[in-house]
């Protein structure tokens, strides 16, 4: 089966969830010694388009491989998981995240300082999605899947 996955948008989506992580780190280590609310509006806003990374990568992933279509942005983990692109044991972690977007799109005036960084503190399966978004993308589609091809894959 020929696939058309833009690859070169997934890499463009897993190169700013990098950047994500990097302001998640730093504000979160900044905000453990004093509360600043321009350091607390960066990580906020960074977790979130973090998430909104995963759910777009998961989503040109399951449209460019023909999978199920997904019914909201829980199920989109969902599909990445049965289709194998990540591991059982992330699944919690992931729609925990999903479920953190919410909050931070619908209801950010009521995320509290300890609430968010709680959440911050726990963004190692965002790392680890980038790798396995990789891993997946190069088994699935050789080395044309690859950052380093610069092409869009399919026929």
């Amino acid at each position: 089966m020929v696939y058309d996955v833009d690859t070169d948008r997934i890499e463009s989506q897993l190169l700013y969830l990098e950047q994500c992580l990097v302001v998640i780190q730093r504000s979160r280590e900044a905000l453990e010694q004093r509360e600043d609310p321009v350091l607390s509006f960066a990580a906020a806003r960074a977790l979130h388009i973090g998430v909104e990374c995963m759910i777009d990568v998961g989503s040109t992933l399951i449209d460019g491989f023909i999978m199920r279509d997904p019914g909201g942005y829980l199920d989109i983990v969902d599909i990445l998981e049965d289709e194998r692109v990540i591991p059982t044991e992330a699944v919690p972690r992931l729609k925990q995240l999903v479920r953190v977007r919410e909050r931070l799109v619908r209801r950010y005036d009521q995320v509290t300082m300890e609430e968010l960084l709680r959440e911050l503190s726990d963004t190692a399966v965002l790392a680890s999605y980038i790798g396995w978004v990789r891993d997946y993308l190069a088994q699935e589609l050789g080395s044309a899947g690859s950052p380093a091809s610069g092409s869009r894959n399919g026929g």
